[in-house]
């Protein structure tokens, strides 16, 4: 089975969303911006950012490989940072309220481990389990709000058991992102923008790469760890786009940068390639609503705010539609009995869809003109080029009109105009909406001459 990574971050300059790394290629899949991710072998849980400033809640989304799978607005979260399943419940990071929350899968708080203090005053910010004991990374123990604080979160951070709060590795620098590998814990020390390997039982250092940047959101595959990093943090470097610092697992060096396209970046995870269709698809399961949608967006983005359709449509024209541009260079001269193929700018100047579909299909036309009385010159048959698709309201389009010329030597006019079949030309509801211009016919070439 072939594999991705996913990147999930935010940014106040960028914005945020979801991106997919595949190849060293990376993807944005989406902008709206996110924090913890989780997935456990069927299903992806995504935490939507909201700040607690801004509103006091959350938002998980949950896909599976077809798409949204559900969506639940969680009233009870507050600053909400990581996520992670326990069977069919989500565990959630409420870090405005020093808790960690279990919610069932009707969006009922089942469970809470909360630590003591006011808002934010530990900073609560990722989970991780291992041998069904769950941990978490705490900034300190301020004491009062963070963001009022003076203490220097410099080694006064925790990767904490989460249900007695003693302390498995301390010293720690706003940490992020705990993951048990290979018998030892390897997370990311993000103050000090550096990637920790630390042997649990002794609390020995295994193993420090610096990576330049703010680290945080790991994940790993069988050669390589990936650390999230975001230069927003970095002093001078209020601006710049997130990186997944590349890491091998054997030399613990750093082997590559991936440039993405948010600032700040939250977690990243190694999930199957077959998710991705769905986490693409979003909300767009329902292929009947997602066309009806993706067409009123279309149409709005060309001005209409209240299209008079959203299909196109071959049935007659209402008068005050019969309206168009049409811009092309006549010849000076032509050859009878030849073929113009006449490059045209044709302008849907109207609200309505111009379609050479049934029952009034459109058509680009033509008619040739004596220079003089302006009556049509007698042919055999008119020919009319279909249009390459369907024009919008308000769209332009390049194209080429075929225009056969009559063996009628001598000057001429030639006129380009639409013509909706069993309907009306075009040019006679308004001259305007057609062009001429004079030309000479030449006689065709004789036999051998």
């Amino acid at each position: 089975m072939s594999h991705m990574l996913l990147v999930s971050g935010h940014g106040a300059t960028s914005g945020g969303g979801l991106a997919a790394v595949q190849g060293g290629t990376v993807t944005r899949i989406d902008s709206f911006g996110c924090t913890g991710l989780a997935y456990d072998g069927r299903r992806l849980a995504r935490m939507l950012r909201c700040p607690p400033e801004i509103a006091p809640m959350g938002e998980v989304v949950v896909y599976d490989e077809r798409g949204v799978l559900r969506y639940q607005r969680l009233d009870k979260v507050a600053a909400a940072h990581d996520v992670a399943w326990d069977g069919d419940n989500l565990v959630v990071v409420s870090a405005w309220h020093n808790a960690v929350q279990w919610f069932a899968p009707s969006g009922e708080l089942i469970h809470e481990i909360r630590y003591p203090g006011p808002y934010d005053a530990w900073h609560i910010n990722c989970l991780a389990r291992r041998d069904g004991e769950w941990y978490a990374t705490v900034f300190a123990n301020f004491g009062t709000l963070r963001v009022s604080s003076g203490v220097n979160i410099r080694g006064a951070g925790k990767l904490l058991k989460l249900q007695t709060g003693q302390p498995v590795i301390e010293g720690l620098s706003a940490p992020h992102s705990p993951r048990w590998v290979d018998g030892m814990w390897v997370l990311c020390n993000s103050h000090e923008r550096e990637l920790l390997a630390v042997e649990a039982a002794t609390g020995r250092i295994v193993a420090r790469v610096p990576c330049g940047i703010w680290t945080r959101g790991l994940a790993y595959d069988d050669e390589f760890f990936y650390a999230g990093g975001s230069n927003r943090h970095v002093a001078g470097k209020l601006e710049g786009g997130g990186e997944v610092v590349v890491v091998d697992r054997r030399s613990w060096q750093v082997v590559d940068r991936l440039l993405l396209p948010f600032d700040e970046v939250y977690e990243l995870l190694v999930a199957p390639a077959s998710l991705l269709p769905g986490l693409q698809r979003g909300f767009d399961v329902n292929p009947h609503r997602a066309h009806e949608i993706h067409q009123r967006q279309l149409l709005t983005g060309l001005g209409l705010e209240q299209p008079r359709r959203l299909w196109p449509s071959g049935d007659p024209l209402r008068a005050e539609d019969f309206r168009c541009s049409i811009a092309c260079e006549i010849p000076a001269s032509c050859i009878g009995n030849g073929l113009l193929e006449l490059p045209v700018k044709l302008t849907n100047r109207s609200e309505s869809f111009f379609t050479t579909a049934p029952p009034a299909p459109i058509f680009l036309s033509y008619r040739w003109l004596h220079p003089v009385t302006g009556e049509r010159l007698p042919e055999l048959k008119t020919y009319k080029t279909r249009l390459p698709r369907t024009v919008l309201p308000h769209e332009t389009i390049e194209m080429t009109a075929l225009v056969p010329v009559p063996n009628l030597p001598g000057p001429a006019i030639l006129r380009l105009t639409l013509l909706q079949e069993g309907v009306a030309w075009f040019d006679e509801q308004d001259p305007a909406n057609g062009i001429e211009g004079p030309t000479d016919i030449q006689p065709p070439a004789q036999p051998g001459g």
